[in-house]
């Protein structure tokens, strides 16, 4: 079986990492990503299995791969690389790799959170440029506050935990409720309800064609005057233009995203002009501990539908 790596993948450190699956077949490794769609195509054509990082393979790219028959997405948002569906009508399996990053993502969430709510990035530029300005930056304690957490599977619980370390008042919503998701005194209240009583929303929602949108211009119009946003899932989630027009009137006091619509994002990006706004560069995941994670997770779904079995499959096939 020849497994290709289309794009890299910064969570290999080295190259016996990848032993496992040489053991299964051919490897080919590409350092970095393809500089164009050709090259993508033509990095992909010889493979049986793929190990996807972040390069898109819609319908056109799939069809010209004509030996695949797997793909493994080396993190949980799939369905923002993979046309889904085409490659169910083509016969391949496609898994993923759930869990592997979730206290990482949430400590991040927790960082982007604090930095926020305490002007710590719009304050240490204006320092580091000469200025002495304390007063400037009037922050928020967090401790008696609630934290609304959209989406309560791994990373959100995990949000969960960390917010009642803080003394945080927990709210949280989840497609699936249940009594087993209400931890660390966190309380399960209807979508609306939650926008409306957050003095922080924080989203840890998976991405799919159902989610789309689903942070709605109504939900945030919802949002209590002077309130936090924090968007470390997917940027497709929300609706962003109307997040835009709250953060310009001053209706929501900032926002932090690790997320964006295009990534890299453009050069004339609206969010990079709002002062209100802190932005990384989808960073969450980014720990040795969860790229260790994510390796072994990936190698184990190959592994696996070597054997003839399936592990994480998404689409059933």
């Amino acid at each position: 079986m020849r497994i290709v790596f289309p794009d890299g993948a910064g969570c290999v450190q080295h190259p016996s990492d990848l032993e496992p699956l040489r053991r299964l077949g051919p490897v080919d490794f590409y350092d970095g990503p393809p500089p164009d769609r050709a090259t993508l195509i033509e990095r992909l054509r010889p493979a049986e299995a793929v190990v996807l990082d972040y390069s898109e393979m819609d319908a056109e790219v799939l069809r010209a791969c004509a030996h695949l028959r797997f793909v493994s997405f080396l993190g949980i948002g799939y369905n923002s690389c993979i046309d889904v569906a085409e490659a169910t009508r083509r016969g391949v399996a496609v898994a993923y790799t759930p869990d592997y990053g979730a206290t990482s993502v949430a400590e991040h969430a927790l960082a982007m959170m604090l930095a926020l709510t305490r002007h710590i990035g719009a304050a240490f530029v204006s320092t580091r440029e000469g200025r002495w300005e304390p007063g400037k930056f009037l922050g928020m304690e967090l401790r008696g506050k609630t934290l609304g957490i959209v989406g309560l599977g791994p990373i959100g619980s995990e949000m969960a935990r960390l917010g009642a370390g803080l003394g945080m008042r927990l709210l949280g919503w989840t497609r699936r409720p249940s009594p087993e998701r209400a931890k660390h005194g966190l309380v399960l209240v209807p979508l609306e309800e939650l926008f409306a009583a957050a003095d922080v929303v924080s989203l840890h929602l998976a991405y799919t064609s159902e989610s789309h949108g689903v942070i709605s211009r109504a939900l945030l119009e919802r949002m209590k005057p002077g309130a936090w946003f924090v968007n470390t899932a997917r940027a497709k989630l929300v609706d962003n233009e109307a997040l835009v027009g709250l953060l310009r009137s001053g209706r929501l006091r900032g926002a932090a995203l690790d997320v964006h619509e295009s990534e890299p994002p453009p050069a004339d990006y609206v969010f990079r002009t709002l002062p209100n706004v802190l932005i990384t560069p989808h960073i969450g995941y980014n720990t040795p501990e969860a790229a260790s994670n994510m390796l072994h997770i990936a190698i184990a779904t190959v592994e696996a539908f070597a054997r003839g079995e399936r592990l994480h499959v998404v689409n059933g096939v």
